[in-house]
């Protein structure tokens, strides 16, 4: 039987890495210094956990890890317009660079990366290239959309996925539709997600609005700013009730977390929307993290053949 792989989950965020390996490797340590992100985490995984930046830990740290995999998934502010571009000049690359360097020193036996389009442009993925080039590791890189999976929810992100072992060629993309997105809603909103008659009067022609009955409806990639900005932070449904937010459940759900992933009931909505907004795609995650031998075992088919089933609600009967 071959040995289970040790995975170091870097900028953890809530555990999008952890929740899409789920019990086919071992998590040794996941580092996140942000404490209302790490608090989620402890909540749902029993993992170690590292309350530190990135850039704060010594090689010693990651020596003594013995990870198999590092996970990345760093900050994204350098990489886009409201974070200004500034790329490696940003002090919030300070985390990914250090990575860079004990790589070069450690050099794990494969490395995985998720991060926003402009990445993909950007003279860090260069550098992590070359890198990577110079210890002899084979890389494979994509631009992947759940939607390309048959999920109804748009969050496009560049990958790479690198091994000084050979890696495994991606299986063919399935974008026939696995679940509807009203499959995904909650059984009774809550009121409070109604939106305000005075904010839909000033943004309705601006806000990306979804049909609740519309089968083949898709949501637009919800960000950390959902709930605080309107434009281009999300969708909003329309259903019985008017035009309303989507709930932080509904969001998890559309990224395809487990059903056994909570958030703390401590959480308000604000903070939900933020930390969820900042998350991942299970679905993507795992269809990335298929190029390591053993690590997903072959991507599923079906969205609904995921370990632990995703957060799907029973499928709603047609009047």
């Amino acid at each position: 039987m071959a040995q289970r792989l040790r995975v170091l989950e870097l900028f953890a965020g809530i555990g999008g890495c952890a929740a899409a390996i789920g019990s086919r490797a071992d998590v040794v340590a996941a580092v996140e210094s942000h404490q209302e992100a790490l608090d989620v985490y402890r909540h749902n995984f029993e993992h170690p956990t590292c309350e530190q930046p990135v850039e704060s830990l010594p090689t010693e740290w990651f020596r003594a890890c013995a990870a198999d995999v590092w996970w990345m998934s760093p900050p994204v502010l350098p990489y886009v317009s409201a974070g200004l571009r500034r790329e490696i000049d940003d002090p919030r690359s300070k985390g990914l660079l250090h990575v860079f360097e004990q790589v070069r020193i450690i050099k794990p036996r494969y490395i995985a990366l998720e991060c926003v389009l402009n990445f993909d442009k950007s003279l860090t993925r260069q550098l992590l290239l070359e890198t990577l080039a110079a210890f002899g590791y084979q890389c494979q890189e994509t631009l992947l959309c759940p939607t390309d999976l048959g999920l109804p929810n748009q969050r496009r992100r560049y990958y790479v996925v690198a091994g000084r072992e050979a890696l495994q060629a991606w299986k063919p993309k399935n974008a026939t539709q696995q679940f509807s997105l009203r499959d995904t809603l909650d059984d009774i909103p809550h009121n409070e997600l109604v939106i305000a008659p005075e904010l839909l009067a000033m943004h309705r022609n601006t806000m990306h609005v979804v049909d609740a009955n519309a089968a083949n409806a898709v949501s637009s990639c919800f960000t950390s700013d959902y709930g605080r900005s309107v434009n281009k932070t999300g969708s909003y449904l329309r259903d019985a009730s008017g035009l309303r937010y989507f709930s932080p459940a509904e969001m998890l759900r559309q990224l395809g977390f487990p059903q056994t992933f909570t958030l703390p009931e401590s959480t308000s909505c604000a903070t939900a929307w933020r930390l969820v907004g900042s998350s991942s795609s299970i679905p993507a995650t795992q269809y990335i993290l298929d190029a390591i031998p053993g690590l997903v075992t072959r991507y599923p088919s079906s969205v609904a053949s995921f370990e632990n089933g995703c957060q799907m609600k029973p499928s709603r009967q047609e009047p």
